[in-house]
């Protein structure tokens, strides 16, 4: 009978611990569960989305980025990209000197995530400075004839006078505009980083007027190294302009119409357009103010001729790499330089494996 009873006590403590090894058992699953989820739900918050790598905060009109950036020398810095009020890039705080001039002077954020990309094959971007003048709208009329997009670097200099109104007519008919300067003279604008500054505002406020749209890029009179006199100004001047988050163009072929001899020689001017497309160079430069006549007719050639070859021309977007196919090789490593250093643009790997 004894035994009975011992036997029945034992079966009822046996099954009390397995009870209570199962509970704590099922406890501890539930807090490692719970615990996981806070965790992942953490990650989700603070860690990249995307492809881009790029995780987001907004607060009000603010948002604030974190993006990788490799620098010159190969290590990766994380740095802030700040979005303001109206999609513009933020200022940012603690600037003194001429970075704190024209708080509003800042870029649109860049398209596709900043990630500048190679020309595609067979691509061509004509590009026309100086404009817009009396031969604006003969152009267009040549470029609506064979469906082709361009990009016009645009002044307010006195021969533009009474022009400037095209510049809306050919953003409406999908071409580009975008800021060559405001006065185009030289020993003014290139006289300090601030005077740049002041007629670059001035140009951007004007097209911005005009068209409705915000312009993204630009080109500077004489092209990047001013035409050979590149100085400390000068890299001044790329470095705060990359900064803003403005990019620009410079060219890898000519027309050769900035060239008085040739200037009205429309079949000269063919074949230097030509022999630059066939050497795959991208950007073109020609000009359109008074006087260039011989470049419009060159174009009723070498545009159906090029499309005829497979030949697209489009309209520059903001998109393009800068640094590929460039032809201001002085100024190329403080591009570089600059755009690595911004948190807003990231080059193409075909420029990074090019220019390093």
């Amino acid at each position: 009978m004894v035994s009975k009873v011992q036997h029945d006590y034992h079966g009822r403590r046996r099954k009390k611990l397995l009870i209570r090894r199962t509970v704590i058992v099922v406890v501890c699953v539930v807090i490692i569960v719970a615990v996981i989820g806070i965790v992942l739900a953490i990650n989700k918050l603070v860690q990249p989305n995307g492809e881009n790598g790029v995780a987001s905060v907004d607060s009000g009109n603010v948002s604030v980025s974190e993006t990788q950036l490799s620098s010159s020398d190969g290590t990766i810095q994380t740095a802030a990209a700040v979005e303001g009020k109206d999609g513009k890039i933020a200022a940012g705080d603690n600037l003194t000197g001429y970075e704190a001039l024209y708080p509003d002077l800042y870029a649109q954020m860049p398209l596709n995530g900043g990630k500048l990309k190679a020309p595609e094959s067979k691509t061509v971007y004509l590009t026309f400075d100086d404009g817009p003048s009396v031969l604006t709208q003969p152009l267009l009329d040549v470029l609506d004839q064979y469906q082709a997009k361009v990009t016009f670097f645009d002044t307010a200099q006195p021969l533009t006078n009474g022009y400037q109104d095209l510049m809306k007519t050919c953003v409406e008919k999908g071409h580009a505009v975008g800021i060559h300067s405001y006065s185009h003279i030289y020993a003014n604008i290139y006289s300090s980083v601030e005077a740049y500054l002041d007629d670059f505002n001035q140009m951007y406020e004007k097209i911005k007027s005009v068209t409705g749209v915000a312009p993204r890029f630009f080109r500077f009179p004489g092209g990047s190294d001013g035409g050979g006199k590149l100085n400390e100004t000068r890299q001044k001047i790329i470095k705060e302009m990359i900064r803003r988050g403005f990019i620009y163009y410079d060219w890898d072929g000519s027309s050769g119409d900035a060239n008085a001899d040739i200037a009205q020689n429309a079949d000269t001017l063919y074949t230097n357009i030509m022999r630059a497309i066939h050497k795959d160079c991208n950007i073109i430069l020609m000009h359109n103010i008074d006087g260039k006549d011989a470049t419009i007719e060159a174009l009723k050639r070498v545009i159906p001729e090029a499309q005829g070859e497979g030949y697209t021309f489009k309209a520059l977007d903001g998109t393009l790499d800068p640094t590929h196919g460039y032809c201001m090789h002085e100024t190329l490593p403080i591009l570089m330089q600059a755009l690595n250093d911004n948190p807003y643009f990231t080059v193409s790997d075909e420029s990074k494996k090019k220019f390093g």
